[in-house]
């Protein structure tokens, strides 16, 4: 047993994952906390003390994590120093943030091996079978949740965050996908890219909906470059998956107005054509004032008192209460139409910004405690997209950090792809960094990763795995290189 755990710990790990996430939906209202949660951390905290105690660069991995609490510590003596308002909820916030580059840092001391790779594939297949038979189960027993539940749209199955759980469904389908295109089962890749197609259609968000064209897209894209560079290595699987996926693409084009994501951007887009019909009526003549300010347009009483009157019941109560409509107003540049008031995650963008406006600068450095988004009413407006709440949550500096950290991984891959062209171009890496490229672009599109640990625990594994193959394996299979490192 000792053997096989060993050998298959990572395995256990990811597979867990999707069970851990079905266990949090079931206890959402326990008011302890979850199981699923609670375990997380426990791989957290395990995770590096089992990585410092198996590397033989004890001292780097130390310097790591040393930069990460010290940048930690900077942070929460701040917040003492300004006046904490909540300890135990920023601290508890603060460490979903760091898991993920704690565990990039360990993958990628413990990551020495192609097992790790193949182990991967294999549990982000398993992974993608178990989301999919539990959503089939959860909507056909009628006790799953919808994407969008208010409006019965996008199946979502027993997990709790639509948008979590629409990123970790394109984030495993690529590896997923050339796990058995490694093995050759034409059959069983075309049955899963179908099961994946139905499951990304059927989310209803937009991450989902649009990576259908990215993942197989792109993929198209890459088999054919790989057609020209590389004929030798052509199969019944380059000739075929191409078509299959273009098929694919255009049968999501086709159907896309039967789907949950057209219900809702029709809903919305209908809902916001008339509060424009009913602002206009509202503000009629205010707007037609070309060339004018919103300073000069506040400065007629009578204007001034038509706009806040109408506003006022439109944004959000506590932000009035906390800041006033004015500086609302001018946070906004002019008069908001209908699509800016209801842009929910502009809203809290704002909020966030007119907080950030009253930090002094030690505060904009290390940034403010995440609690102080809640507003007098008692609403937590927690920013939505990731990149804007690690700058105000972090200031200058935790933002800085964290952007270098994501950005090093694409320098890696440019810098293998320029000096060793032949070996980098590959489907295993190809699907690597589509992955990759997905989840930060979800970090700014959708949010939900770089904070959730349910879904930046895929996202470390990735990253891992990315600087495994540019460094670790790179070296050595170019002796050269290794020679002239030492």
């Amino acid at each position: 047993m000792n053997e096989t755990l060993k050998k298959n710990w990572l395995l256990y790990v990811l597979i867990l994952q999707p069970i851990f996430d079905i266990i949090a939906f079931f206890q959402q209202d326990n008011v302890i906390g979850s199981l699923a949660g609670y375990s997380r951390l426990l791989v957290m905290c395990i995770l590096p003390i089992v990585t410092l105690m198996i590397t033989k660069h004890k001292k780097s991995f130390l310097a790591w994590m040393g930069l990460i609490g010290g940048y930690c510590a900077l942070h929460i003596l701040n917040c003492f120093r300004i006046g904490y308002m909540s300890p135990a909820a920023d601290i508890a916030y603060m460490a979903r943030v760091m898991q993920m580059p704690i565990l990039t840092f360990c993958f990628i001391y413990l990551i020495k091996d192609d097992t790790y790779g193949e182990i991967t594939k294999k549990a982000f297949f398993i992974n993608l079978l178990i989301i999919f038979l539990t959503m089939g189960i959860a909507h056909l027993t009628g006790t799953g949740e919808y994407s969008y539940n208010l409006y019965k749209s996008g199946l979502k199955g027993w997990f709790a965050n639509s948008n979590s759980q629409s990123i970790i469904i394109v984030t495993i389908i690529p590896l997923a996908l050339e796990y058995l295109r490694q093995k050759k089962q034409l059959f069983a890749m075309i049955a899963l890219a179908l099961v994946a197609w139905f499951m990304m259609i059927t989310n209803g968000t937009k991450v989902a909906y649009f990576s259908i064209f990215i993942i197989f897209g792109g993929t198209i894209c890459f088999y054919l470059f790989q057609y020209f560079f590389n004929r030798k290595e052509n199969g019944k699987q380059q000739l075929i998956m191409p078509l299959i996926y273009l098929g694919i693409l255009g049968l999501s084009i086709f159907v896309y107005p039967n789907t949950p994501r057209y219900y809702m951007t029709h809903l919305y887009n209908t809902e916001r054509e008339q509060d424009e019909v009913d602002r206009k009526e509202q503000l009629g003549g205010i707007e037609e004032k070309n060339g004018i300010t919103l300073e000069e347009i506040l400065a007629d009483p009578k204007d001034k008192e038509r706009i806040i009157n109408y506003y006022t019941p439109l944004f959000d109560k506590g932000m009035v209460d906390r800041f006033g409509t004015e500086k609302i107003l001018y946070a906004y540049g002019y008069l908001p139409d209908s699509w800016l008031i209801t842009d929910v995650r502009k809203t809290k963008r704002l909020n966030a910004s007119l907080i950030w406006n009253e930090c002094d600068t030690l505060t904009k450095l290390v940034g403010f405690e995440y609690t102080n988004v809640e507003n007098p009413k008692g609403d937590i407006l927690d920013l939505e997209n990731d990149y804007s709440a690690i700058f105000y949550y972090y200031g200058y500096v935790g933002f800085g950090l964290y952007v270098l950290f994501l950005a090093y991984f694409i320098l890696l891959i440019l810098k293998t792809v320029i000096t060793n062209f032949k070996e980098a171009v590959n489907p295993y890496h190809f699907a690597l960094l589509i992955t990759y490229l997905l989840q930060i672009a979800s970090a700014q599109f959708s949010g939900a990763i770089l904070r959730r640990p349910n879904v930046s625990i895929y996202m470390s594994i990735i990253m891992g795995l990315i600087y495994y193959q540019t460094t670790v394996k790179n070296k050595a299979s170019n002796p050269a290189t290794i020679t002239s490192d030492q």
